[in-house]
């Protein structure tokens, strides 16, 4: 196959779609990008769209249609010859020397068209038409259902990322733009449209569909190897009587992909071949991974807790991750984040991130590297916190991009489960959520006609209509979801709402924290810097309506936590971040110390996609908060935790999420005055947690502990906050600087 790149320079021109004499806009782009961007660099809107306001002059443009028009040379070869355009945002049309090629509507998949016979000799003029996304909007159809929940009305029926049209992580961006990959694709003869290996265990499965001229189908084979280091492999040979088929083949001394933390990440890697009369015609790598994935899912009852639990290769997975959100709001530039972002992942030790629904759908190196690392991938379907249309032409349209991201993805063994939306059962419980046929109905039906061994969960959480009927939202959400989204009032981090809720599984929950102060002049004017009360301050926390109630919640964090709010920036931004780092270290430890009964967190969020103050634990200018290095420890595979003193009693914990049994000795102290309060051996079961001492209430009130251990060679460190609310600020900042925590 010969693939020639169209990214780079190519001309732009603009102008109102909705004015028909408006003057035109006519400057260079860069592909992929995206017009916001151009217009920036080229100053039609300000330089730093980011700083200050800016990101408002942005709306000023979004009425407008473009035409992107490149000049390419037509390849020796122009047989079997297509256009891909891997992400285009979003409603479209292609021409080809004037040609019409088609029409697409939808930002998350790639489209294709056959052009052999629409190339030239010489120069070719290829031109694409994006139509203004917001005035596409207003033509369509709105119903009660639709208008009942009213947040980002407009981008129900566009297939556009949701947070564009305004979210709290988001500005309100409708872009538009060639944001992925353009490129002129001449394919062999014969090549895969379609390859899929089933790999539950050591019997496996091969489907293959082949496309090309039907008369070059003759004495036709595929071959296949690969190999997972030197001790295990696998290959075969196969005729093709047809386009399509299914091979059964076994692996020998197959080597499995486990999570992190509770075993390798083990890879098959190698090549599928096409073979006509013996001579290679396409090679294709492919990599896989041997996996079998079960979702232990039930509703509670009154005589049992309900569960919801990831099994891996028969295996109980304490799950402990990240939601990953958008890498940035402009999302040609997404590509150029993956490599800081995902290191994060990695050093931070998550096991698991959740693609929420409210993103696009990431390109193959962040399932790549999710592969390569043992972190499980939990995939929403791009739908986000309210009801979407039902009509036909909708569920076409929800139907083939939805077949189109199983096909590209299914592959890879980092992804565990797909989910149908975020929150839109939650979010229109007005409605019984099982009657929503898109998530009910369309896309269980793509999952199980284009993919095999992966479960389905309608939504996140997911109401069935078991649990609607059985009272009004405020007595289901927060109180009775087997798998649940815990934002609640986001007073006291260890209020009732938080310590006593019976999910099983928290599939999102979060706490403020101020970016630094270097951060924070990047993005915010000098003269509004401090105090917090401004525009500015509340459009990046993140509002776009104004209000500055996000700003004040931070506020009302810091005072819960120490009683007071600092009058000066750099004492504020350290007492946020202080409260966002002990809530979060305290919801993942909670979780794992609530072991069998507590089996997972994905906690939000790592990383931010535009500079803000937020749940965030890295800035978007990758600045790490003091939360970072406290989920890191406290998401070790083994570390060594407290419950809350219950009974005149702190309990402390020995969680180990491995697949093999601890031994080891450990020691209790007082942070501040280094007054040794227990010292003793430990031995903590495999996958699990195991009580290791009662320690009398006297000993531990108004203290901060100190947890040091030693199992097996390997040293370990951590605390625990066991004062009462308000504590001193003066005294925490005094414990941060001895331990050198940052």
């Amino acid at each position: 196959m010969q693939i020639i790149s169209l990214n780079g320079e190519w001309n732009l021109k603009g102008k109102n779609q909705t004015v028909s004499d408006d003057a035109l806009i006519n400057i260079k782009a860069t592909v992929p990008g995206c017009v916001q961007l151009d217009l920036s660099d080229t100053g039609y809107l300000p330089s730093d769209l980011f700083m200050g306001l800016n990101i408002k002059e942005a709306e000023k443009i979004e009425d407008y249609e473009w035409w992107y028009e490149k000049t390419f040379s037509c390849p020796e070869n122009k047989h079997n010859a297509f256009l891909v355009f891997e992400g285009v945002d979003c409603i479209a049309e292609y021409f080809l020397n004037g040609v019409k090629l088609g029409e697409s509507d939808n930002m998350f998949i790639s489209h294709e068209f056959k052009v052999d016979d629409y190339l030239i000799d010489g120069e070719n003029v290829l031109t694409v038409h994006i139509k203004s996304a917001t005035i596409e909007a207003e033509d369509k159809d709105y119903t009660i259902k639709l208008i009942d929940n009213s947040k980002n009305l407009e981008g129900r029926h566009i297939r556009k990322t949701p947070h564009c049209y305004g979210w709290d992580i988001m500005p309100r961006l409708v872009t538009a733009g060639l944001w992925r990959d353009v490129k002129l694709e001449i394919r062999d003869k014969i090549y895969f449209s379609q390859m899929f290996f089933y790999t539950p265990d050591k019997n496996c499965k091969f489907y293959y569909v082949l496309d090309g001229n039907h008369n070059d189908f003759k004495n036709v084979e595929i071959e296949v190897c690969a190999a997972c280091g030197e001790d295990s492999s696998f290959s075969f040979r196969i005729p093709c009587q047809k386009k399509f088929g299914i091979h059964y083949f076994s692996i020998k001394d197959v080597k499995k992909w486990m999570p992190y933390g509770y075993g390798d990440a083990n890879l098959y890697e190698g090549t599928a071949k096409i073979l006509s009369c013996g001579e290679v015609v396409h090679c294709r790598n492919i990599t896989l991974g041997v996996k079998k994935v079960e979702l232990d899912r039930r509703d509670p009852t009154a005589d049992d807790k309900g569960q919801f639990r990831i099994m891996i290769n028969d295996v109980e997975i304490l799950c402990k991750g990240s939601n990953w959100v958008p890498l940035d709001a402009f999302h040609s530039r997404d590509a150029d984040r993956y490599d800081k972002a995902l290191a994060l992942v990695k050093d931070i030790g998550c096991n698991i991130l959740r693609c929420w629904g409210g993103n696009v759908y990431e390109d193959h190196k962040f399932f790549d590297f999710c592969d390569r690392n043992g972190i499980m991938v939990w995939q929403d379907f791009s739908m986000a916190c309210a009801s979407y249309p039902e009509d036909e032409d909708f569920k076409k349209a929800i139907e083939k991009e939805a077949t189109a991201v199983i096909r590209k993805l299914r592959n890879h063994p980092s992804i565990i489960m797909w989910a149908g939306d975020n929150e839109v059962d939650s979010c229109t419980s007005t409605y019984n959520p099982d009657n929503n046929t898109i998530t009910r109905e369309v896309l269980p039906k793509c999952v199980e006609l284009n993919d095999l061994g992966r479960p389905y969960l309608p939504s996140s959480p997911y109401i069935t209509s078991e649990m609607y009927n059985q009272g009004e939202r405020s007595q289901i959400i927060g109180s009775r979801l087997v798998e649940d989204h815990l934002w609640g009032p986001r007073d006291y981090f260890k209020s009732d709402f938080y310590k006593n809720n019976q999910a099983r599984f928290v599939s999102e929950t979060g706490y403020h924290g101020c970016p630094s102060l270097e951060s924070i002049k990047k993005f915010i004017t000098p003269e509004n810097v401090w105090p917090y009360l401004n525009d500015e301050w509340t459009l990046h926390s993140t509002d776009n309506n104004g209000r500055n109630h996000r700003v004040l919640l931070m506020e009302k964090q810091v005072r819960y936590l120490f009683g007071f709010v600092p009058e000066n920036a750099e004492e504020y931004i350290m007492a946020s971040q202080i409260s966002q780092a002990e809530a979060k270290k305290y919801f993942i430890e909670r979780i794992r110390i609530g072991r069998p009964d507590k089996t997972g967190i994905i906690w939000w969020n790592l990383l931010d996609g535009w500079p803000q103050m937020s749940d965030a634990v890295v800035d978007y200018y990758f600045n790490k908060k003091l939360a970072y290095s406290y989920i890191k420890r406290s998401q070790a595979p083994f570390v060594i935790c407290a419950d809350e003193i219950k009974e005149q009693k702190l309990n402390i914990y020995a969680c180990n999420d491995t697949l093999k049994e601890k031994q080891g000795g450990f020691i209790v102290k007082d942070a501040m005055t280094d007054e040794v309060i227990f010292k003793g051996d430990f031995t903590a079961k495999a996958n699990t947690a195991t009580l290791i001492k009662s320690l009398p209430a006297v000993c531990c009130e108004n203290k901060i502990l100190i947890f040091e251990w030693e199992a097996e060679g390997a040293k370990g460190f951590n605390h625990y906050l066991c004062d009462f609310p308000p504590i001193s600020f003066e005294k925490y900042c005094d414990f941060l600087k001895k331990y050198n925590l940052k």
